[in-house]
């Protein structure tokens, strides 16, 4: 009992412990809700170190206090948390130091003819390239001395991924510098880096997540820092970087002005092999996603057959009807007690509609990652769908088109639910600010705060000042990404 009580004090005494304790109830909470009961309820992922952003110094009690802003495993950087020194491993404070303290290098002469690279070549950690392999990488070397494009293609699981990595080691030893550029699927992202860990010595990034955690990978990771703490532009601490399809598609300006190794016209033509999207391609992909989810939904009744009823397919060319008044709109949507999910009592049957055979998801979507990942958030989706109706049709109303065609939010006189009073973001947040929010959720989509900081429709351009064009042109392209808009 002593010791239990000295171990309490202690964590009192620490002034973080509030911020850790509302992290892990946070995940905690959001956890019980999209995990399957055959997974663990906490990733261990979660407390490991995988990179050290930043250093900071203080003065505690008149005692020097290091902290560092710390990136854990499997977790975005927008969830980044300032630590103690000491609570950090000091393995990952090494890796920090020697990216912090590496100058740009001076490009060496590279060797004006091919050479065969010798058997048994050793990389970091002891690894050594099996004899298949480092036929690859001779043959991906050859290619490149002589400028010529190349596929490296076999079987799954032999290794391409290594034998890529290891050119890029090789070039980046006979003085390119990079950066390069690799784009993969989302679902091998994390494995590309894992492997330049593990085969070399380079500084690999990754570039993807939300605009939040973006902003954080350039503030942090992109690019040195001058003697003021002043961005370098142009001077890249990274030395590859890696990105999504997506990523690419939505022509991000961050990665645009970067000189890689390689072309970025090319790249972008490449991508865009894809057609552009139509309104009924788009209404066919909404259409099958909120299928799929339908099929994993635990919730509400009510909310289930508000869904079915939007996406059934008007019969024999008739107007899609208007779900006026729905009675899974206007009433709380129940949570289940304790975490227990919610008995279904389905009034039909999915797989039994003749309809969704052309809209099956099994056959549509094709992509496992994105599969699994629509089927954690198959509440959240359909939740959100139910709110941007009910935005539409009870709030927003007759007023919807003249909000398009840019009408004042102030001289809109919509409907306005009564709420709570709950904690405001800002001392000048009012009724005015409320209506604005609606009003702009309706118009720019769900959690577009920049693109609605920047409207002058609306009231936080005067309250707020507009922000960056940067951020404001990364959160319409990240939207348009999202939406598969090429």
């Amino acid at each position: 009992m002593h010791c239990e009580w000295a171990t309490l004090e202690q964590l009192e005494r620490d002034k973080r412990i509030h911020q850790k304790l509302k992290r892990f109830k946070a995940k905690h909470a959001q956890m019980r809700h999209l995990l399957q009961e055959e997974e663990e309820p906490f990733n261990p992922d979660y407390v490991e170190v995988d990179r050290i952003l930043d250093e900071s110094n203080s003065v505690d009690n008149g005692e020097p206090v290091v902290y560092y802003l710390v990136k854990w495993c499997s977790l975005p950087y927008e969830d980044a948390t300032w630590e103690l020194r000491e609570d950090v491993d000091e393995g990952k404070v090494e890796e920090f130091r020697k990216i912090q303290d590496r100058q740009p290098q001076l490009k060496r002469t590279v060797p004006a003819a091919w050479k065969k690279l010798e058997e048994f070549r050793e990389y970091k950690s002891g690894n050594v390239l099996r004899e298949y392999q480092l036929e690859g990488v001779n043959w991906l070397l050859f290619n490149w001395y002589n400028r010529q494009n190349c596929i490296l293609a076999d079987e799954m699981g032999l290794g391409k991924t290594i034998q890529s990595i290891s050119l890029l080691s090789e070039v980046f030893g006979a003085g390119v510098q990079g950066p390069f550029l690799v784009i993969a699927p989302l679902s091998t992202i994390t494995n590309w880096e894992r492997e330049f860990a593990t085969w070399t010595d380079m500084n690999a990034i990754v570039y993807h997540g939300s605009l939040a955690s973006r902003q954080m990978i350039q503030q942090y990771e992109m690019y040195c820092k001058d003697d003021k703490d002043h961005l370098i532009p142009g001077a890249y601490k990274f030395d590859a970087l890696i990105t999504t399809f997506e990523m690419i598609l939505s022509d991000c300006p961050e990665l645009r002005e970067i000189s890689w190794w390689g072309r970025w016209r090319d790249i972008l033509s490449h991508a865009r092999c894809k057609r552009r999207l139509g309104e009924r391609d788009v209404e066919t992909i909404c259409r099958v996603i909120l299928v799929f989810c339908l099929l994993h939904y635990r919730g509400d009744e009510n909310i289930k057959s508000f869904i079915w009823e939007l996406i059934t397919p008007p019969e024999n060319g008739r107007e899609p009807h208007t779900l006026l008044n729905h009675s899974g709109l206007s009433i709380p949507v129940p949570r289940g007690r304790k975490g227990k999910r919610v008995k279904a009592q389905s009034s039909f049957d999915v797989q039994k509609v003749e309809w969704i055979r052309k809209y099956n998801p099994d056959s549509l979507l094709l992509d496992d990652s994105y599969r699994k990942h629509l089927k954690h958030q198959c509440n959240k989706v359909l939740l959100r769908v139910r709110m941007l109706y009910y935005l539409r049709q009870e709030v927003i109303g007759e007023h919807a088109d003249s909000v398009l065609r840019g009408a004042d939010a102030r001289d809109i006189d919509i409907w306005m639910p009564e709420m709570e009073q709950l904690e405001v973001p800002s001392g000048w947040w009012d009724t005015e600010a409320d209506r604005s929010l609606l009003v702009g959720v309706f118009k720019h989509g769900y959690e577009m705060y920049t693109t609605m900081r920047a409207d002058d429709c609306l009231c936080f351009l005067e309250r707020a000042g507009r922000p960056d064009d940067q951020a404001i042109d990364a959160e319409q392209h990240s939207a348009d990404a999202e939406l598969g808009d090429g």
